[in-house]
């Protein structure tokens, strides 16, 4: 394989092996390139070459059963022989020239039926059919960058609304040929949700996120593989005036005298109680702390703190939720506690890296032992009664946005002295 330079046009040149003998008519292959750079060349031969292996490998193969693979060798044969793959439509509308260089190709023989794939190449043919289940699945391996640093809790939680819009869809409309799928289609679901909000409750805000999830597959899918299909998902999004439903704070007369009351959690797993404990005086997600590490809990430091950080190149990875996440957090009072002895237990063991799995325990432990304060508190709700009374004792805003790893642009504090300051905040409202 290689390339030669004829007239100032750079072509493509290989003779077939013997392998391929009993299906490829030429002795010797010569396309042209179409450019006078020696380097673009060298690109498109390797392409060229590649192209051409795979369909000859296909005709051997007899793979012709296959409407996938009979497209694909189609694809193969047209760029093997110098020509971008058309439809039929677009073929019958290109020049007469275009066209009598198409019929040029085509073995001179009765063509067999593992050769189809000739005709198709040069002359087009209607593309396989591609249920929407089968693009959410080439969509998965099309977007491997987008979970990349993800633990696998991560991907499951990042693939699990996406999944749920797709089989919805499909419920409703059936899993139809993607390049089948109509505005009517899109307008079917919609009302299907609007039926399910008003019989039963659901709010708008669960709709809309499977139109966007819908579109986000259905657009990244088309521009990946160079189709140009009409978006069925776009603005079909439904008014959503409800409030967003919140956690409210324990109160801080709650967290002491019931949360931390002794034995409060009964014969409740320790790890997962040591957990919430950290919670308390740090306002971390559950799914900070629960992601952290062994030498994350810097116990020892004469400024005892956890350091949140996201790792990947590791066999356990972890991506935060914003930039902003990463951040020390200094461990006082029951929190400080807390981290010392799941430091003495050897970290994190059982939950790391299943928040869900933590959240449901403590949760359904909240429930048994009454320590709920409302209906509505949940272990989370003890973020918010940090940041409540952050608030309340007066800390600087651009301090308490910090140390609750939200988004502000801001200057960071000197390094000894950020740890000592947050303490010093901190301090004024621990628990002890």
């Amino acid at each position: 394989m290689g390339y030669t330079l004829s007239r100032g046009i750079y072509y493509f040149v290989r003779r077939v092996p013997k392998r391929y003998a009993s299906v490829e008519p030429r002795s010797r292959i010569q396309i042209s390139l179409k450019t006078k750079s020696p380097d673009v060349a060298e690109k498109k031969s390797l392409l060229v070459d590649e192209r051409l292996v795979a369909y000859w490998e296909t005709l051997l193969a007899d793979k012709g059963e296959s409407a996938q693979e009979h497209y694909d060798a189609a694809l193969n044969f047209a760029a093997a022989h110098g020509f971008a793959y058309l439809s039929l439509d677009d073929v019958v509308a290109a020049p007469l020239g275009d066209l009598l260089d198409r019929v040029d190709v085509i073995p001179e023989r009765e063509v067999r039926k593992k050769e189809s794939a000739a005709i198709a190449g040069v002359f087009g043919t209607s593309k396989p059919a591609k249920k929407l289940s089968k693009v959410y699945e080439e969509y998965i391996e099309l977007t491997p960058d987008l979970r990349v640093g993800m633990s696998d809790d991560q991907i499951r939680k990042w693939k699990s609304p996406k999944l749920k819009a797709v089989s919805n869809f499909i419920a409703v409309v059936g899993d139809k040929d993607i390049r089948e799928l109509s505005r009517d289609d899109g307008l079917e679901l919609r009302q299907w949700w609007m039926d399910r909000i008003l019989d039963e409750g659901k709010k708008p805000g669960t709709a809309n996120k499977d139109f966007t999830h819908l579109s986000k597959v259905f657009s990244t899918w088309c521009d990946l593989k160079g189709e140009s299909l009409n978006n069925p998902f776009l603005r079909l999004r439904l008014k959503d005036d409800s409030v967003q439903d919140e956690r409210p704070p324990f109160s801080r007369n709650w967290i002491k005298t019931k949360l931390l009351a002794p034995n409060a959690f009964g014969a409740t797993n320790e790890e997962a109680v040591l957990i919430l404990k950290t919670l308390i005086n740090t306002g971390l997600r559950p799914s900070e702390v629960i992601g952290a590490k062994l030498e994350h809990f810097k116990t020892t430091h004469n400024i005892p703190h956890i350091s949140i950080e996201e790792y990947r190149a590791e066999r356990q990875m972890r991506k935060l939720k914003t930039k902003w996440s990463a951040r020390e957090i200094p461990l006082v009072g029951v929190s400080l506690e807390a981290a010392r002895r799941l430091v003495a237990l050897g970290g994190v063991k059982k939950y790391y890296l299943k928040s869900d799995q933590w959240s449901a325990l403590i949760n359904k432990a909240l429930d048994e032992r009454k320590l709920r304060e409302t209906d509505h508190h949940t272990a989370y709700s003890l973020r918010h009664s940090f940041e409540d009374s952050l608030l309340e004792a007066g800390v600087d805003h651009r301090l308490r946005v910090e140390l609750m790893g939200h988004s502000y642009e801001r200057p960071k504090y000197g390094e000894g002295g950020s740890l000592q300051l947050k303490r010093e905040q901190i301090e004024k409202i621990a628990f002890y």
